[in-house]
């Protein structure tokens, strides 16, 4: 990942979105299969790039989501029997598992690390998790959880982290910067996003 990012969709979209074009090929074998969480985006357009690669590489992509997909409902409480997959992303998703606005609005405290387990539940030995969330000062705000360092750290036991970026929106350059997680503590998501972590973990073989 680069050091400076213009902010060119307006949102934490102008990281997530190179992070998952870029990390995706980097850990991904042919072969594999791949869970997105969530990743039903708002504005496919801005992963034309990635759908690209998953076609033109004939990957085994599937989503699971609240809306109709591969496997509809609540990824938490979903029965995947005995399917395994080497791959699970959550792009902008699992921050939102606390109060889904996709089923209900109640609070459910953990929720996002319920998701989580699961999705380690799921996925093969050796395999990895893409995983971007708002990243600042760690408080729940209604519809989404915001993560600091330690909140990573408690979020993702049970895995190891392979790479990890995160970074600050500096509005007026209209750009977004890397920083050191222990610097961005006073950021707080507003009206949009002045903070994003992007992290690659692996489950433990």
């Amino acid at each position: 990942m680069e050091s400076v990012i213009s902010n060119n969709l307006g949102s934490e979209r102008s990281v997530e979105v190179l992070f998952i074009e870029e990390y995706v090929k980097k850990y991904y074998t042919p072969g594999n299969v791949v869970l997105d969480i969530g990743g039903i985006p708002t504005n496919s357009a801005h992963l034309s790039k990635f759908y690209n690669f998953l076609t033109e590489n004939r990957v085994d992509y599937r989503v699971s989501d609240f809306r109709p997909c591969n496997y509809p409902g609540d990824f938490v409480q979903y029965d995947f029997k005995d399917e395994k997959f080497d791959m699970a992303i959550f792009l902008s998703s699992l921050e939102h598992f606390p109060q889904c606005t996709e089923s209900d609005v109640v609070y459910r405290h953990g929720y996002d690390k319920l998701g989580y387990q699961k999705a380690l539940s799921i996925l093969k030995p050796g395999g990895y998790i893409l995983l971007t969330v708002p990243f600042g000062k760690f408080v729940w705000q209604p519809y989404h959880q915001n993560y600091d360092w330690p909140g990573i750290l408690n979020l993702t036991e049970g895995s190891n982290i392979v790479e990890s970026y995160t970074y600050r929106l500096h509005e007026f350059e209209g750009e977004w910067r890397i920083d050191n997680p222990e610097n961005m503590t006073d950021i707080l998501y507003t009206h949009k996003a002045y903070g994003v972590g992007c992290f690659v973990l692996q489950k433990p073989m």
